[in-house]
């Protein structure tokens, strides 16, 4: 920010200002130079303000510039990235139920919630969400809802024993919508298990920022 109101200073030529050159007093030079300076400072810090917020009628010399930089930095850092698990299976799920994945690989941010299952987007953006159901009751269909609406779907048969089903949606969400899978389907059995070896039964569901918009 300095180098930048250095440059737009020297921009400015002082010498330019009208008829100082023909003031004899020095003060009086002095005093208009000052006010000169003064106001195209407050120029420069009205412009910066309204670059770095994008708002109107914001000055750079209201601002906790060091706390807008730890934010714009802490902003870039942060990445959104969940992978959540379902570590007990679970009998007699039905229709708009949402599937709880109770554990996670990676949750930062803590977006992801394994208490109810529902990932709450922290910032508008372009998401990339992937899930795995695995199930040995009959066939069904799950959803990837977004605040309440269908987004995408994915069909788990029923060959006669265990199967799963995988499906991978990328959509732009919302700042602070709600997202989760849940069942279309009457009494279903959705496999969890443990991430020890021999543990062969899965259902996942993960989730990672692309890009904000």
């Amino acid at each position: 920010i300095l180098p930048l109101l250095w440059s737009c200073l020297c921009a400015a030529k002082l010498t330019t200002l009208p008829n100082v050159d023909a003031l004899t007093n020095f003060e009086e030079r002095l005093t208009i130079m000052e006010q000169e300076v003064y106001r195209r400072l407050n120029t420069t810090e009205r412009v910066l303000g309204q670059y770095l917020t994008g708002r109107n009628n914001t000055n750079l010399a209201g601002l906790d510039v060091l706390a807008l930089r730890t934010g714009i930095l802490d902003a870039q850092l942060k990445p959104v990235i969940f992978s959540a698990y379902k570590q007990s299976s679970e009998s007699g799920i039905s229709n708009h139920v949402t599937i709880r994945f109770e554990r996670t690989y990676i949750n930062l941010g803590n977006h992801y919630h394994t208490e109810n299952g529902i990932f709450i987007a922290p910032v508008t953006g372009v998401y990339m969400f992937h899930w795995t159901i695995v199930s040995g009751s009959s066939d069904f269909s799950t959803q990837l809802m977004v605040d309440g609406t269908p987004r995408a779907s994915a069909y788990v048969p029923y060959p006669g024993g265990v199967d799963s089903s995988s499906a991978m949606a990328i959509i732009e969400v919302n700042k602070d919508d709600h997202v989760w899978i849940q069942i279309y389907g009457s009494s279903e059995y959705v496999y969890g298990g443990s991430t020890s070896i021999g543990s062969y039964y899965q259902s996942t569901f993960s989730g990672i920022l692309l890009q904000t918009s």
